[in-house]
């Protein structure tokens, strides 16, 4: 099925975004003691983000219970804040409620 007119806009992960990744990432090493699936399972992550949005901005739900002017997207039961903004979307934070501190 091929789409018609669709819109391409840039993804901007913020520092914090990019920290909550990172985390992440050492929970799922730490997991699975296994540094390809860590990676390969961000490097998901990331590929859907990216595709999801770049295309369809609006996918994610409104979350103004969390911050004004956001929407919420899913992942695997993690949650991604972003903002949509006239010539990017900015991805504020990645978060998972059941995974500890580190």
């Amino acid at each position: 099925m091929r789409l018609k007119n669709r819109i391409v806009i840039k993804i901007v992960f913020s520092k914090t975004a990019s920290k909550n990744l990172i985390t992440l990432a050492k929970y799922i090493f730490e997991q699975s003691k296994n540094e390809k699936i860590a990676d390969r399972y961000l490097d998901d992550m990331k590929n859907f983000i990216i595709e999801i949005l770049s295309h369809f901005p609006k996918s994610g739900r409104p979350s103004e219970e969390l911050a004004p002017h956001t929407r919420k997207l899913v992942y695997k039961g993690y949650s991604i804040i972003y903002k949509i903004k006239t010539s990017q979307i900015d991805i504020l934070v990645i978060f998972r409620e059941n995974i500890p501190k580190l």
